[in-house]
Protein backbone atom coordinates (compact mmCIF):
# COMPACT_ATOMS: atom_id res chain seq x y z
CA UNK A 1 0.00 0.00 0.00
CA UNK A 2 1.35 3.70 -0.58
CA UNK A 3 1.77 5.73 1.94
CA UNK A 4 2.16 8.76 0.06
CA UNK A 5 -1.08 10.62 -0.16
CA UNK A 6 -0.82 11.08 -4.23
CA UNK A 7 -0.22 7.77 -5.08
CA UNK A 8 -2.20 6.05 -3.06
CA UNK A 9 -5.62 7.83 -4.25
CA UNK A 10 -3.57 7.40 -8.10
CA UNK A 11 -3.51 3.74 -7.54
CA UNK A 12 -4.23 2.07 -4.59
CA UNK A 13 -7.14 4.19 -4.01
CA UNK A 14 -8.67 3.61 -8.04
CA UNK A 15 -8.07 -0.18 -7.76
CA UNK A 16 -9.99 -0.66 -4.84
CA UNK A 17 -13.17 1.18 -6.53
CA UNK A 18 -12.85 -0.58 -9.59
CA UNK A 19 -12.14 -4.00 -7.44
CA UNK A 20 -15.41 -2.87 -5.60
CA UNK A 21 -17.04 -2.75 -8.81
CA UNK A 22 -16.61 -5.80 -10.38
CA UNK A 23 -17.34 -7.47 -7.03
CA UNK A 24 -20.26 -6.16 -6.98
CA UNK A 25 -21.53 -7.10 -10.35
CA UNK A 26 -20.40 -10.85 -9.89
CA UNK A 27 -23.09 -10.44 -6.77
CA UNK A 28 -25.46 -8.87 -9.06
CA UNK A 29 -24.94 -11.86 -11.67
CA UNK A 30 -25.49 -14.33 -9.12
CA UNK A 31 -28.76 -12.83 -8.37
CA UNK A 32 -27.90 -10.59 -5.20
CA UNK A 33 -30.76 -7.97 -5.22
CA UNK A 34 -29.01 -5.70 -2.91
CA UNK A 35 -25.76 -6.27 -4.65
CA UNK A 36 -27.54 -5.48 -7.80
CA UNK A 37 -29.52 -1.86 -6.57
CA UNK A 38 -26.11 -1.38 -5.44
CA UNK A 39 -24.34 -1.62 -8.61
CA UNK A 40 -27.03 -0.08 -10.46
CA UNK A 41 -26.44 3.06 -8.29
CA UNK A 42 -22.79 3.34 -8.63
CA UNK A 43 -23.13 3.44 -12.22
CA UNK A 44 -25.28 5.96 -12.74
CA UNK A 45 -22.83 8.25 -10.70
CA UNK A 46 -21.55 10.82 -12.97
CA UNK A 47 -18.81 13.17 -11.40
CA UNK A 48 -15.02 14.49 -10.44
CA UNK A 49 -13.49 14.97 -6.84
CA UNK A 50 -10.63 17.42 -6.57
CA UNK A 51 -8.08 16.23 -4.15
CA UNK A 52 -5.52 18.76 -2.82
CA UNK A 53 -2.82 17.90 -0.59
CA UNK A 54 -0.67 21.17 0.68
CA UNK A 55 2.91 21.42 1.62
CA UNK A 56 5.57 19.42 0.88
CA UNK A 57 4.99 15.90 -0.95
CA UNK A 58 1.73 17.13 -1.72
CA UNK A 59 0.20 18.03 -4.98
CA UNK A 60 -3.60 17.84 -6.57
CA UNK A 61 -5.38 14.92 -8.58
CA UNK A 62 -8.43 14.33 -9.69
CA UNK A 63 -10.91 11.46 -9.40
CA UNK A 64 -13.60 10.90 -12.14
CA UNK A 65 -16.04 8.26 -12.22
CA UNK A 66 -18.52 7.39 -15.16
CA UNK A 67 -20.34 4.12 -15.98
CA UNK A 68 -19.62 2.19 -12.84
CA UNK A 69 -15.48 2.60 -13.40
CA UNK A 70 -12.84 5.16 -11.71
CA UNK A 71 -9.62 7.22 -13.29
CA UNK A 72 -7.19 9.65 -11.90
CA UNK A 73 -6.36 12.67 -13.93
CA UNK A 74 -4.03 15.49 -13.39
CA UNK A 75 -6.51 17.83 -14.43
CA UNK A 76 -10.18 18.69 -14.08
CA UNK A 77 -11.91 15.85 -16.49
CA UNK A 78 -13.71 17.26 -19.62
CA UNK A 79 -17.50 17.08 -19.22
CA UNK A 80 -17.39 15.72 -15.89
CA UNK A 81 -18.84 18.08 -12.99
CA UNK A 82 -17.38 19.17 -9.87
CA UNK A 83 -18.85 17.10 -7.44
CA UNK A 84 -16.72 17.81 -4.19
CA UNK A 85 -12.91 19.49 -3.66
CA UNK A 86 -10.77 18.08 -0.38
CA UNK A 87 -7.88 20.15 0.59
CA UNK A 88 -5.64 18.56 3.38
CA UNK A 89 -2.22 18.69 4.94
CA UNK A 90 0.17 16.23 2.91
CA UNK A 91 1.93 15.01 6.28
CA UNK A 92 -0.86 14.61 7.97
CA UNK A 93 -2.39 12.82 5.19
CA UNK A 94 0.63 10.75 4.97
CA UNK A 95 0.81 10.10 8.59
CA UNK A 96 -3.26 8.73 8.43
CA UNK A 97 -2.39 6.39 5.62
CA UNK A 98 0.92 5.04 7.69
CA UNK A 99 -1.73 4.83 10.28
CA UNK A 100 -4.30 2.65 7.93
CA UNK A 101 -1.16 0.21 6.90
CA UNK A 102 0.78 -0.27 10.30
CA UNK A 103 -3.06 -1.44 11.82
CA UNK A 104 -4.56 -2.94 8.72
CA UNK A 105 -7.33 -1.14 8.33
CA UNK A 106 -8.30 -1.71 5.00
CA UNK A 107 -10.15 -4.92 5.40
CA UNK A 108 -9.55 -7.41 1.88
CA UNK A 109 -13.21 -8.61 1.88
CA UNK A 110 -14.73 -5.34 2.34
CA UNK A 111 -12.69 -2.57 1.98
CA UNK A 112 -13.21 -2.47 -2.42
CA UNK A 113 -17.08 -2.49 -2.01
CA UNK A 114 -16.97 0.30 0.56
CA UNK A 115 -15.10 2.16 -1.64
CA UNK A 116 -16.91 1.72 -4.77
CA UNK A 117 -20.24 2.54 -2.77
CA UNK A 118 -18.81 6.35 -2.56
CA UNK A 119 -19.79 6.98 -5.73
CA UNK A 120 -23.43 7.31 -5.75
CA UNK A 121 -26.08 8.90 -8.13
CA UNK A 122 -28.52 8.66 -5.32
CA UNK A 123 -26.60 11.15 -3.35
CA UNK A 124 -25.31 13.46 -6.16
CA UNK A 125 -29.82 13.64 -7.19
CA UNK A 126 -29.74 14.79 -3.90
CA UNK A 127 -27.11 17.35 -3.61
CA UNK A 128 -27.60 18.51 -6.93
CA UNK A 129 -27.94 22.10 -7.05
CA UNK A 130 -26.24 22.97 -3.12
CA UNK A 131 -23.47 24.00 -2.31
CA UNK A 132 -21.63 23.55 0.96
CA UNK A 133 -18.15 25.56 2.18
CA UNK A 134 -17.41 24.01 5.14
CA UNK A 135 -13.91 22.73 7.40
CA UNK A 136 -14.02 19.43 9.22
CA UNK A 137 -11.64 19.21 12.26
CA UNK A 138 -10.66 15.43 13.09
CA UNK A 139 -9.18 15.19 16.93
CA UNK A 140 -7.68 12.94 19.27
CA UNK A 141 -5.87 11.47 16.21
CA UNK A 142 -3.36 8.29 16.85
CA UNK A 143 -0.97 9.65 14.65
CA UNK A 144 1.43 13.24 14.80
CA UNK A 145 -0.25 15.90 14.82
CA UNK A 146 -2.76 15.10 16.53
CA UNK A 147 -5.62 17.48 14.96
CA UNK A 148 -6.03 17.81 11.37
CA UNK A 149 -8.62 20.37 9.35
CA UNK A 150 -9.66 19.15 5.97
CA UNK A 151 -11.36 22.21 3.89
CA UNK A 152 -14.29 20.82 2.00
CA UNK A 153 -16.81 21.96 -0.71
CA UNK A 154 -19.52 20.28 -1.92
CA UNK A 155 -20.97 21.11 -5.36
CA UNK A 156 -18.01 23.44 -6.16
CA UNK A 157 -13.81 22.56 -7.04
CA UNK A 158 -12.08 24.75 -4.56
CA UNK A 159 -12.02 24.03 -1.13
CA UNK A 160 -13.38 27.30 0.68
CA UNK A 161 -10.41 29.24 3.03
CA UNK A 162 -13.45 30.68 4.75
CA UNK A 163 -16.20 28.11 5.64
CA UNK A 164 -19.79 28.70 5.85
CA UNK A 165 -19.42 26.37 8.85
CA UNK A 166 -17.26 24.17 10.58
CA UNK A 167 -17.02 20.79 12.24
CA UNK A 168 -15.12 19.05 15.36
CA UNK A 169 -15.38 15.45 15.24
CA UNK A 170 -13.36 12.69 17.98
CA UNK A 171 -11.27 9.77 16.07
CA UNK A 172 -12.42 7.42 18.61
CA UNK A 173 -15.87 8.03 17.78
CA UNK A 174 -14.78 7.36 14.30
CA UNK A 175 -13.53 4.30 15.16
CA UNK A 176 -16.50 3.48 17.49
CA UNK A 177 -18.60 3.88 14.13
CA UNK A 178 -16.19 1.06 12.33
CA UNK A 179 -16.19 -1.09 15.25
CA UNK A 180 -20.30 -1.05 14.84
CA UNK A 181 -20.81 0.60 18.81
CA UNK A 182 -21.68 3.71 17.31
CA UNK A 183 -24.30 4.05 14.36
CA UNK A 184 -23.57 6.91 11.68
CA UNK A 185 -27.01 9.21 13.06
CA UNK A 186 -25.01 8.72 16.16
CA UNK A 187 -21.69 9.78 15.20
CA UNK A 188 -23.73 12.50 12.93
CA UNK A 189 -25.07 14.01 16.65
CA UNK A 190 -22.19 13.98 17.98
CA UNK A 191 -20.28 16.48 15.59
CA UNK A 192 -19.11 19.99 17.11
CA UNK A 193 -20.53 22.65 15.17
CA UNK A 194 -20.16 26.24 14.50
CA UNK A 195 -21.45 28.62 11.97
CA UNK A 196 -24.53 28.32 10.19
CA UNK A 197 -25.14 24.40 9.14
CA UNK A 198 -28.68 24.07 8.84
CA UNK A 199 -28.52 23.33 5.38
CA UNK A 200 -26.04 20.46 5.59
CA UNK A 201 -27.71 19.23 8.59
CA UNK A 202 -30.79 18.96 6.95
CA UNK A 203 -29.21 17.22 3.59
CA UNK A 204 -27.36 15.21 5.85
CA UNK A 205 -30.71 13.58 7.44
CA UNK A 206 -32.08 13.07 4.11
CA UNK A 207 -29.27 11.21 3.01
CA UNK A 208 -29.54 8.98 6.21
CA UNK A 209 -33.52 8.50 5.81
CA UNK A 210 -32.48 7.62 2.05
CA UNK A 211 -29.72 5.04 2.82
CA UNK A 212 -32.06 3.26 5.24
CA UNK A 213 -35.12 2.95 3.29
Amino acid sequence: MNTDPIAFFREDFVSLFNRGVSEYRERAGGGDAKAKARLDDISAARGAIKLTFEGDGGGTLWLAVEGGAMRAEDAAPDGLPARMAVAAPADAAKAALEEVEANELLDPDKAPRRVAASASAEVEKVLEGHCLLFHVTFTDLPADPDEVTLRVAIGADEAPDEPKFSAKVSWDDIEDVRDGELTPQQLFGRLKLTGDASQAMALGMTLMQRRQS
